[in-house]
């Protein structure tokens, strides 16, 4: 993984309260690619992160960041690629959001973030459809994330 992406990683994760350490950085993989998510409340980044990345800090605001990756010929080193990263939430009683991320580029690094309102404690079933630039292929993501204020 990119220096840069590790760094973003470490830093949003490194504030989170050890209670919330099941909230870690995840990735399921597919073949060459690698797609790296991380769910947690907003207000657990630092009011720096927050600031560098336009994202409000709220108790009640959850925030989800995914990366695609692929391997390269070099062993352990994977490359940040663009793409489209879609998808939706959905609580256990079945309220269905669509979830709206934005690209941010830092230099070898790419990111979708995505913002959104969450009730405390409820567990979530979010589906993501990621494809990177130039695959015809996509990619279902899905996982469940709780979310806590």
């Amino acid at each position: 993984m990119k220096p840069v992406l590790m760094t973003l990683f470490a830093l949003i994760t490194a504030f989170a309260p050890a209670a919330f350490a099941d909230q870690g950085e995840k990735k399921q993989v597919f073949g060459d690619y690698e797609v790296h998510y991380i769910g947690l409340n907003s207000s657990f980044l630092t009011p720096e992160v927050a600031e560098a990345y336009a994202i409000p800090r709220s108790r009640s605001l959850g925030y989800l960041n995914i990366c695609i990756l692929k391997k390269t010929d070099q062993p352990g080193i994977l490359d940040a690629l663009t793409g489209r990263v879609s998808g939706t939430m959905k609580n256990l009683i079945g309220q269905k959001k669509q979830l709206e991320f934005r690209e941010v580029k830092e230099r070898d690094a790419v990111y979708y973030i995505s913002t959104f309102r969450f009730d405390e404690n409820d567990v979530y079933k979010i589906e993501l459809q990621v494809s990177p630039e130039g695959e015809t292929r996509t990619f279902d993501v899905k996982f469940d994330q709780r979310f806590y204020d």
